[in-house]
């Protein structure tokens, strides 16, 4: 049974930058929710990309969910990071957090 970390939507602070997340424990196996998502401060997310836990996302597209990229660690400025969807591999099908739902 693989568990992931997997965000399902975000919040933004005024300056525009994701200050929440809405994400939860999720089983690769079953594709059903080992701990359903839930708030959580984006310093979590952080700390979790630290410690070398991969986190996902997930698209809503219609009726459907898809599974989106892997977030990564990004550094804005001395002592201020956020979080950003890694590239696509193929350089194209650009994905942004922007896409998410916004809570």
């Amino acid at each position: 049974m693989a568990l992931i970390r997997v965000i399902t939507a975000v919040r933004y602070n005024p300056q525009g930058l994701v200050q929440y997340v809405r994400w939860g424990l999720a089983n690769t196996t079953t594709n059903r929710w080992k701990v359903m998502p839930s708030e959580s401060h984006v310093i979590h997310v952080l700390e979790a990309l630290k410690y070398g836990e991969d986190v996902w996302t997930v698209l809503p597209e219609g009726e459907k969910v898809l599974p989106g990229p892997r977030v990564q660690a990004i550094k804005l400025r001395p002592g201020v990071k956020t979080i950003a969807m890694m590239p696509a591999t193929d350089g194209k099908n650009e994905v942004t957090l922007a896409q998410l739902p916004i809570f």
